[in-house]
């Protein structure tokens, strides 16, 4: 996603190169199928995606610390 928000993430697929849209990027990072994107424009949706976390990731670590805490 680069820096910035300046760069477009892009794929290759069956029908050629193409841009990744903002909700596949969501969809990358962990939100769920169903999330509504913000009414914002797409350069700030690649920008708040690029700067997000992966959403599955942190609820792992996060359990995983509270299973070492309960030692």
């Amino acid at each position: 996603m680069g820096m910035g928000g300046h760069n477009v993430p892009i794929i290759l697929d069956n029908q050629g190169i193409r841009k990744l849209t903002p909700k596949e990027c969501a969809n990358f990072q962990g939100y769920p199928k169903k999330y509504i994107l913000p009414n914002i424009t797409d350069s700030n949706l690649y920008k708040q995606f690029g700067n997000s976390i992966c959403i599955p990731l942190v609820e792992r670590v996060a359990n995983n610390i509270i299973l070492a805490l309960e030692i």
